[in-house]
């Protein structure tokens, strides 16, 4: 009887870990806990790094907006500029108008234009 239940022990003992599943289940830990903290390092660096992004976008669609603005004010500017500048000219066509010959017009060798030419032949 003894010695059965000496074998029996021994197969509990047996299925029981020993020493260096303990310390290996201690090394274990340790490294989770490293990774763990690794881990929430990587995680809010990579929230920051987000919120970075988020402000770099409404900078640059600040900018963008701001960028329009000025060119839109730009071209008024130059429109209003271009419509003063036209104001003060004289226009063209009055400054040719009294030039213009009210005579029959002659071109090369004096034939007239207006008149069709008779050809005897």
């Amino acid at each position: 009887e003894k010695e059965k239940l000496y074998v029996e022990l021994k197969h509990i003992l047996a299925r029981q870990p020993g020493p260096e599943a303990a310390e290996q289940l201690q090394i274990y830990r340790h490294t989770l806990r490293e990774k763990t903290k690794q881990l929430k390092v990587l995680s809010s660096e990579l929230n920051m790094y987000e919120s970075q992004s988020q402000e770099y976008k409404y900078e640059i669609e600040k900018l963008t907006n701001e960028l329009m603005n000025l060119k839109k004010k730009y071209l008024a500017q130059k429109r209003k500029e271009y419509i003063q500048k036209n104001k003060d000219r004289v226009p063209m066509e009055n400054t040719f108008s009294t030039a213009k010959p009210t005579g029959p017009r002659f071109t090369g060798g004096g034939f007239p234009l207006n008149r069709p030419s008779k050809v005897k032949s």
